[in-house]
Parts: structure tokens; sequence; C-alpha cells
């Protein structure tokens, strides 16, 4: 008989420094087999830390911070990194010139982005290398391509975005990162019947799709795993003070699941929405995201042979 698998998947740390390294950190405090980050892994926003002479001054979170040392200045690049920020040192001159020529500008962020996920990476490597937990971490909807070649050039990283993997002799993991459109024009979208071909052409490479895990990053629809806000025009909806919320899933990936009916569907995408739906046999988990906060929301799934056989959404 085999003995039971123990998997912690989180999703959505949006550049969250300190969720990541909780993320790492989970393998040991939960005694897992393997660590699964499916998908949205980048931050949204580049802080410069604008050097005039022998100070560096930084505005982000509606603050002004000002370092005199190079050490202070490494504390605020710190801070940054711990809330889902990427600074970069920039002289006013190069400053200046970033705000007026977007192409630079852009050119710019996707290299403090890729430095930073290598960085995440090697982090990753040493605290896991040698311990036989496995990483598992692929780009979500709102990660670009580059971040797909920077997880595959590591030895410890696994990145299956597209593929499947071995989880066991008799478990297999199917991985697909794409979302369905969003209001939102993120590099990694697809229209239904596209994203219904792409997860099929994936599920076709396993043994057995019933004994399978799947992570998908977005979630299936009208699940009350996928509710986010109404959107108008770029803007919440509200109705009596409050946030009218409407499912936003895949219905691809909900048929999908429907027909399949792997052991476990795994997603995240929609950070208000933590919670689980069943859908036939198949149990859909998304446990949500607090990456603003410094929460990390996961949940831990064990397996035995190819059943489940418990799941506990968690936090730190």
């Amino acid at each position: 008989m085999s003995a039971p698998y123990k998997l912690f998947y989180a999703s959505d740390i949006h550049g969250s420094e300190k969720c990541f390294l909780k993320f790492i950190n989970a393998g040991k405090f939960y005694k897992a087999n393997a660590l699964v980050l499916g998908g949205d892994i980048c931050g949204k926003m580049v802080v410069p830390l604008i050097a005039r002479g022998n100070r560096w001054e930084a505005r982000f979170l509606g603050r002004d911070f000002v370092a005199e040392t190079p050490a202070e200045c490494a504390e605020i690049e710190k801070n940054i990194r711990m809330n889902g920020f990427y600074p970069v040192i920039l002289s006013p001159e190069e400053h200046a010139h970033f705000q007026e020529d977007e192409t630079a500008r852009n050119a710019m962020i996707d290299k403090v982005v890729l430095e930073a996920t290598r960085r995440w990476i090697g982090i990753a490597e040493e605290r896991l290398r040698g311990t036989g937990i496995r990483c598992l971490i692929n780009a979500g909807n709102d990660d670009d391509d580059y971040i797909d070649q920077a997880l595959r050039q590591s030895d410890v990283v696994e990145n299956h975005d597209g593929g499947v993997t071995n989880l066991t002799d008799e478990v297999q993991m199917a991985v697909c990162g794409y979302s369905n459109t969003t209001p939102f024009d993120s590099p990694r979208e697809m229209a239904e019947p596209q994203l219904q071909t792409h997860i099929e052409s994936i599920i076709a490479q396993l043994k057995s799709p019933r004994d399978a895990i799947f992570t998908l990053h977005v979630p299936p629809y009208n699940t009350g795993i996928d509710s986010a806000p109404m959107l108008e025009d770029g803007k919440v909806v509200t109705k009596g003070g409050h946030t009218v919320m409407n499912p936003v899933g895949s219905t691809a990936v909900r048929g999908i699941i429907e027909r399949h009916q792997p052991i476990v569907s795994l997603h995240g995408h929609i950070h208000e929405s933590r919670g689980t739906k069943q859908i036939g046999r198949t149990l859909c988990i998304n446990p949500g995201s607090e990456y603003s906060e410094g929460v990390l929301r996961g949940v831990l799934v064990t397996f035995k042979g190819a059943k489940l056989v418990g799941h506990q959404l968690v936090q730190a």
C-alpha cells in the first residue's frame, strides 16, 4: 500500500517576497512531499529609489522614505520587496528618462522583474536542494513569457505549465497557467474555445485523467470559487453600499472537470473566492490570496494511492 502523499498548494502571490518565503518554508513546516505555486507569481509595480548624492528617496504605500546610509537603503529595498513591489535604484536623470520613454521603461521593468524572479529561484534552490521536497512553480495569466524561461533553467524548481508530471506511481498532475479572457488584457489569456482545446491537449498526455490532479489557474465557472467584483466601464459596481459580485471563471474549465473527473482540481486567479466546490467526484479548491497583507493562503491536499484522503485550507 502506498504511503500518504502530502501536497501544499498556493497561488497569486504577485511579487510578495514575504509570501514566497512562507511558501518555500511550508514544505518543512507541513511535512509536505511537494510545494506547488499555481501562477501569478510576479508583482505589478516597480518602486524607484532616487539616488541623490549620499541619500536615496522612495515613495510607496502612500509614504515617503529616505535613506542616508547603504544599510538604510537596503532596508527600504527589503520593505518594498516584502510588500510585493520591485525596488530599483535610479539617478534623477535615469528616473526622468524612464518617465518620458515608455519603451525604455517597459524594458527596464521586465529586466527588474526577471532578475527578481531569478533571485527567488536561487532562494528556492538554496533552501530545498537535498531536502526531497519538490517545488513546482508555473506562471499564471499575469506573468510574462520570460518567466517560463527563468523557471525552466533551474535544477530544483520545476515548471510543468502546458504539460504533466508524475507525483507518485499512481498520480500525475496536469498544469495550465492560462485563463479565459479578462477585462485587463493580461499576457496569458485565451477565448473559451481556445482554452478548452489547450487544456484538452494537456490532459491527453495523462495516463488516466481520473487518477490525476489538475492544476488549472482559472477556476470553473459559477462555482462560488470564481466570484469577483462586477465591473462596468472599469469601475466596481455597487448596490446598496455593497459590492456586486459575479462569476468570472471559465466555462471550458468547468466542462473539462465535469467530463474527466480528476481526483482534485487546484485553482487560483480569483483572490476573493477562497473555498471549495464539489463537481461530481472532483473536489475543486481555490485557497484565495491575501498577498498584499503578506498573508500566504494555501491548501494541504493529502492522497493515498489515487484517492483523496484529506484537505485543509491554511494560512500563514
